[in-house]
């Protein structure tokens, strides 16, 4: 084990980390006290600063806290809940025997921890979000608070979504979610995942989240994640995917909340005529500070991916944007698009934009592209002079903005329900 210094910036965290018996936890622990903690000289933290992270002293989370649940969602969908990363069975609905989860018939929805010793979780965990050189994975892997395994067999598919609720309740915690997600050739599954927290008494908790999801062949996963944080807690997140021939991936994230967020996405197109499609909305006012960074890997040829991410940034709101697109030299008949927009509601709001590719191939189609701007001005007057407030015609005009992004989203339901969310938040610019 390494000795800690008095002087390590990472002094108030790797303590909590100790004693855990998690698969390689103390190979992580290891690499944890090695690992700096990121700055901006680091090109992938560049534009986010994450050394105050580390500045305080922090709790074990509590997963016995009394919370109250919110309203159900609208539409039908498996509950399960986490109260502070802890699996909370009490709150959740009977993941054994709701027939709309699968679960009974070839799926099974659990607490990660219940199967640590389960043969294809020994086989996956830790190499789809390898920890490399990634602080906030080695920490996550040396102890996770507790997450949620997926495992679909072969043709299985869920005819609702999951509702994924992780609860934040109780200031200065580390919470370390784990997720595995795991989908057999042919299986569908589709998972809300919404971040929430008790707005009173979170002021400077870390969620410090990975997920790790393997499709096969032809199999189909579609996230669906919603970060509503209040303006307290922080938010780490890393989604690393690996899709087999034919598969298919789809994540649309959307931030309303939260003081630091940084949400990374890591693709890897493993199999021929894979298809990956993230999509990504933020609306931000107040000091919060959201990094969206994705790869997407095309490792084999007749692979596509597809991104698009916009951002309303108001007040001294910062957001990021670094998207990456590989194309390595023998995945001809790639294609692969990448968009970033932003609009600026003020002089204090920021946006940095860095769409990339990298590209080895020489039969591709792909694209990137970013725009910076402010609503338009003749649209505002034309809607004023049509009797439309200010205000009203801002968050038209705003509505529209996003509009391109929410019709990617198939699940009906979830899309209106979301974009309702998205008008309340654009009415607090």
């Amino acid at each position: 084990m390494a000795t800690m210094t008095a002087t390590d910036p990472k002094a108030n965290v790797l303590p909590l980390l100790e004693g855990s018996t998690w698969p390689n936890a103390t190979e992580a622990l290891a690499l944890a006290h090695t690992l700096p903690v990121p700055s901006t000289r680091t090109e992938a933290w560049k534009y986010t600063r994450v050394a105050k992270l580390f500045s305080q002293p922090y709790n074990a989370p509590k997963g016995d806290a009394t919370v109250t649940l919110p309203t159900r969602l609208p539409f039908d969908a498996t509950r399960v809940v986490f109260v502070n990363g802890h699996f909370r069975a009490d709150l959740s609905d009977d993941l054994k025997t709701d027939p709309g989860s699968g679960a009974g018939k070839g799926i099974v929805i659990d607490s990660l921890k219940h199967h640590l010793a389960h043969g294809p979780l020994k086989a996956h965990y830790g190499q789809i979000a390898p920890i490399g050189d990634r602080l906030f994975t080695a920490m996550n892997t040396a102890a996770p608070t507790d997450g949620l395994i997926i495992l679909a067999t072969k043709g299985t598919k869920t005819s609702k979504p999951l509702h994924v609720l992780h609860i934040t309740s109780g200031d200065q915690q580390l919470i370390q979610p784990r997720d595995l997600f795991m989908l057999q050739e042919g299986a569908e599954v589709e998972v809300i995942i919404e971040h929430v927290s008790t707005a009173l008494d979170v002021t400077s908790s870390l969620v410090n989240h990975v997920r790790e999801c393997v499709l096969g062949e032809g199999a189909n996963l579609t996230i669906h994640l919603l970060q509503n944080e209040a303006n307290g807690p922080s938010h780490i997140g890393l989604d690393g995917v690996t899709i087999g021939a034919k598969g298919r991936f789809s994540i649309d994230t959307t931030t309303l909340n939260g003081s630091l967020v940084r949400n990374e996405v890591n693709v890897a197109l493993a199999g021929p005529e894979a298809h990956a499609e993230l999509n990504g909305v933020y609306v931000l006012n107040g000091t919060t500070h959201c990094d969206n960074h994705t790869y997407i890997g095309h490792d084999v040829p007749d692979c596509t991916s597809d991104e698009l991410y916009k951002g309303i940034i108001a007040e001294k709101g910062t957001g990021v944007f670094n998207g990456k697109v590989y194309v390595k030299q023998d995945a001809q008949r790639t294609r692969a698009y990448q968009s970033n927009a932003n609009i600026l509601q003020g002089d204090d709001a920021r946006i940095f934009t860095k769409p990339e590719l990298e590209i080895y191939a020489d039969d591709v189609k792909c694209s990137h592209g970013c725009t910076i701007g402010r609503l338009d001005e003749k649209g505002l007057f034309y809607l004023r002079s049509r009797g439309v407030s200010e205000a009203e015609a801002r968050k038209m005009l705003s509505h529209a903005f996003m509009t391109d992004v929410l019709e990617r989203i198939t699940n009906e339901d979830w899309r209106k329900h979301l974009a309702s969310l998205i008008d309340a938040k654009l009415e607090a610019l």
